[in-house]
């Protein structure tokens, strides 16, 4: 069991990795409101905005020597997550920044603070899901104390799970059914996960301990589109489609949305995993924290982002998915399936029409 620490209105010197991206933004502002001294690393500097109050670092952890010298630091946050990698490399590349992470930061002597991915132990996973066990065996391994936080999807303005779960809602007339919408998960609300990050500060864990957190339900993928349509009045009827390989829905992806189709393959490749909390420690652990609902979290993410995704009715889409090979080849477009998405696109105005 981790040994809780009395930091409550001590401040710290904490450096966080992965600064830009959705959590660690979110993160570095909780942090500076607490009083601590926060250090960021970024790629380029040049994005990110002259700050007082944040202490912004220039680094590559791909390029171990583009990593400057540390000062004192109390805490370290590992978000950084290579989704964006080149196919092939991704889980390469994503072991190779923990091992220079480690070694950048272990003459510090920092704790390390992790968030990493849920996941099933006893089968074979996603490369998504298991360079995320990877990552955190990797620190675990370091010799450091080590608190591993490992969620499922988070769900708040900018997360990118939110963002195709947004998009697909938004813009298609149905929603898809298909086998793999059926898995369960376990999402957690950012304010939560904030909380949960915050409060690891206090914590001084011998060695590396894993703590699974998510909400206080377990839905499957499926039903959070059927939520986040219910909440932004939407009418969207299922449209079953047949199971087919998951290099096809990749492929599907490149149409549907664009904008999240390379991220999104990884995360569609981990839908074929149950990604639920299998144990109580962090309820434990954790007892002033009590998450959210999803439907809460859902709502507070939908009315906070402020994406915009047009609908893709039109017929010149369809003329689109069908000139596509692997596509029609795979049985995804099978007549029947084109007849009914045929007939719901030809009732666009009214299905495109707020519920009451």
């Amino acid at each position: 069991m981790a040994r809780y620490l009395a930091t409550k209105g001590k401040s710290m010197n904490i450096l966080v990795t992965g600064a830009n991206g959705f959590v660690g933004h979110a993160l570095i502002q909780q942090l500076l409101e607490q009083g601590h001294h926060v250090t960021g690393l970024v790629r380029t500097k040049r994005k990110e905005k002259p700050s007082d109050s944040v202490a912004w670092l220039e680094g590559d952890l791909l390029r171990p020597e583009s990593l400057p010298s540390l000062g004192k630091i109390d805490r370290a946050y590992y978000l950084v997550h290579g989704l964006k990698a080149q196919e092939g490399l991704f889980e390469y590349h994503e072991a190779l920044a923990a091992v220079n992470f480690v070694n950048w930061v272990r003459p510090s002597g920092a704790g390390i603070i992790y968030l990493g991915g849920l996941g099933p132990q006893s089968t074979t996973l996603s490369p998504h899901l298991r360079s995320r066990h990877l990552t955190g065996a990797i620190l675990g391994a370091s010799g450091l104390s080590v608190v591993e936080f490992r969620a499922s999807i988070i769900l708040g303005e900018g997360s990118l799970s939110f963002e195709m779960i947004k998009a697909i809602s938004e813009r298609f007339p149905v929603r898809p059914d298909l086998a793999l919408l059926s898995q369960p998960c376990q999402p957690l609300g950012l304010g939560d996960l904030l909380r949960y990050l915050e409060e690891a500060l206090k914590f001084n864990t011998p060695g590396h301990q894993v703590f699974e957190i998510g909400g206080p339900e377990a839905i499957s993928y499926g039903e959070l589109l059927d939520l986040y349509a219910e909440l932004a009045g939407l009418r969207r009827m299922k449209l079953k489609l047949p199971d087919v390989e998951a290099k096809v829905l990749m492929r599907a992806l490149d149409y549907a949305i664009p904008e999240h189709a390379q991220i999104g393959r990884k995360l569609t490749e981990s839908l074929e995993h149950p990604t639920v909390v299998t144990n109580n420690l962090a309820r434990k652990s954790f007892p002033k924290i009590d998450p959210m609902s999803i439907r809460t979290a859902m709502d507070l993410a939908r009315a906070a982002s402020t994406t915009h995704y047009a609908p893709i009715w039109e017929k010149d889409f369809l003329k689109h998915l069908l000139s596509d090979k692997v596509l029609t080849q795979s049985g995804l477009l099978a007549p029947q399936v084109l007849k009914n998405l045929e007939r719901v696109t030809r009732l666009k105005d009214i299905l495109s029409r707020k519920s009451p």
